[in-house]
């Protein structure tokens, strides 16, 4: 009982500070658009204005994208493992989202955009040293829950609103969204956004908030006038490197047989991930068992694939910036010769070698 006090207390203190010391992050921009709907009303030809109102990522679509919100980290550095965002429907608690302890979440960049959507895939390429300032997380009950939990939720123009918790449940930020600011006035063919340049300033009450129905930017900053995000974006190009020696470029390696993957680290100490991907990169697979340490080595077990566009991965698993993929990428085969004795995938005469040497055994 002490303890569960002590940490409602500590919750509550956090809270406070948010309120005092500005938020870590904020909400900058969600989309109220109805999936029967375009932006600014119309077709698909044209809004009710005769323009093209459309989002600067998906384009004039039925639904602008679906249910989507968009976040902005303010404070560098942040850990936003295992929190809790609540998406409020008419002033009820609909769904809690929560942050898996994905190594992705350890490290956050200020000025790093998050964006949660039910319908786009998740893209966690995130490498602010490289100008990639955005991450995207699929949140869906078929999503496969790996950054985010699986689970669907809401996004609508019916009070629509957002609070942020940190892992240990104190509020971060929020409730913000319509009836906080603005107070009213969203409708099924708008946005609603931040009109203002994301700071440890703006509070869910900020005037800055508004609705919009002429254009929006999933992933991108907000253009009402352009958000200026170059007193956020103060990231030097990060310390430490990883090269993955093999498997690369001419390596065939055959499903069921073991291979060593090598690679070389400078300025990584901790701990590495190694994954593999088999459709040129699209999508990756952690090895099992899993790497442990950073030996500069790792006995793969070779899947079974037929591919002849496979790369490895080997990435910081506190730093997922810091990663080095193959070069060039090497070919999987399945060998299914039954005179292969040597397991090359190829029977010439070192197969015959070896038969004739067991022929009188």
């Amino acid at each position: 009982m002490r303890l569960t006090a002590m940490r409602v207390a500590l919750a509550a203190m956090l809270a406070v500070s948010a309120s005092v010391h500005g938020a870590d992050v904020i909400l900058n921009e969600y989309n109220a658009v109805s999936g029967t709907n375009f932006v600014n009303g119309g077709d698909g030809a044209a809004d009710e204005d005769g323009g093209r109102a459309s989002d600067s990522y998906f384009g004039r679509v039925e639904g602008n994208g679906g249910d989507w919100f968009e976040l902005v980290v303010i404070r560098d550095h942040l850990d936003m493992r295992s929190w809790h965002l609540d998406i409020y429907n008419n002033g009820t608690l609909d769904e809690t989202l929560d942050l898996t302890d994905d190594p992705l979440w350890s490290d956050l960049r200020s000025g790093t955009i998050i964006t949660v959507a039910e319908d786009v895939p998740s893209d966690v390429s995130y490498d602010p040293a490289a100008g990639d300032w955005w991450i995207n997380v699929r949140a869906n009950d078929d999503a496969d829950g790996v950054y985010i939990e699986a689970s669907s939720f809401p996004v609508s123009s019916n009070g629509w609103q957002l609070r942020i918790r940190d892992a240990l449940g104190a509020i971060v930020y929020g409730p913000a969204g319509e009836g906080v600011s603005p107070a009213s006035g969203v409708s099924a063919t708008e946005v609603a956004r931040l009109e203002g340049t994301p700071s440890a300033s703006v509070t869910p009450n900020s005037n800055d908030y508004d609705d919009g129905a002429d254009f929006s930017t999933f992933g991108a900053p907000n253009r009402w006038g352009v958000q200026d995000f170059k007193d956020l974006r103060m990231v030097e190009p990060v310390s430490g490197a990883i090269s993955v020696l093999s498997p690369d470029g001419l390596d065939v390696l055959a499903t069921g047989d073991f291979a060593t993957i090598r690679w070389d680290s400078e300025g990584v100490v901790e701990p590495v991930r190694v994954e593999f991907s088999v459709d040129n990169g699209y999508t990756w697979s952690a090895v099992y068992p899993p790497n442990v340490g950073n030996s500069g080595q790792y006995r793969w077990l070779v899947p079974a694939a037929d591919s002849d566009r496979c790369f490895v991965r080997v990435s910081s698993t506190t730093r997922p910036g810091v990663h080095g993929v193959s070069v060039e990428a090497f070919s999987i085969i399945q060998c299914s010769l039954a005179a292969d004795l040597t397991g090359d995938c190829i029977v010439n005469f070192l197969d015959l070698a070896l038969m004739a040497s067991s022929w009188l055994q």
